[in-house]
């Protein structure tokens, strides 16, 4: 049985995560994840004052490793555009690690948010940089205005849903070298 020293505030937040995919929001209680992790609720509470500040850690931890730290580790000035995107979405299609829940980890942060403002509030902010980011990328590739945005928009939306069919081995994988290379194609000119 692990003691209150042995865990770490990040594998409690890692069991709610476990819980939170396999079971919804209304699983990540104290007394689920003691079970979980065989502690006592005295392990719990020495790491968390409690359940929502637990549940704002999560979020956060979420929104830090699956925007922030995506975004740092896509800033290269070595990589083009197209190889930028490229590597975006073999990252984000090869998170998370199982500890945090595994391929339905968006989706279930994303169903958590559907009833919970404050989750909401995070999902929006990470949502808003992730596409402000994506709209930079699209700009810097040759896009401009609207089209960049709504392009970024479009890749935005493709990642999430490829994150949430992650997991259907019956659906064909999607050519990413070629999804790339259509949303960084200019659309010809109405003329």
């Amino acid at each position: 049985m692990a003691g209150k020293d042995t865990l770490t505030p990040e594998d409690w937040i890692k069991a709610a995560f476990r819980l939170l995919t396999s079971a919804g929001p209304k699983a990540i209680r104290v007394d689920y994840l003691c079970r979980e992790l065989g502690v006592t609720k005295g392990s719990f509470y020495w790491h968390f004052t409690d359940l929502a500040a637990l549940r704002a850690a999560m979020v956060e931890h979420w929104r830090h490793m699956a925007t922030r730290d995506v975004i740092t580790s896509m800033t290269s000035a070595d990589l083009s555009p197209r190889e930028l995107f490229i590597r975006l979405f073999e990252t984000v299609l090869a998170m998370p690690e199982r500890d945090y829940g595994g391929p339905m980890t968006e989706a279930a942060i994303r169903h958590w948010a559907a009833g919970d403002d404050a989750v909401q509030k995070v999902v929006r902010d990470a949502d808003a940089e992730r596409l402000a980011f994506l709209t930079l990328q699209m700009r810097g590739a040759g896009l401009a205005g609207p089209e960049a945005r709504s392009r970024a928009s479009l890749l935005l939306a493709t990642l999430i849903g490829l994150e949430q069919l992650a997991g259907e081995p019956a659906l064909p994988r999607i050519d990413i070298s070629g999804f790339v290379d259509a949303m960084l194609t200019p659309a010809p000119s109405a003329e």
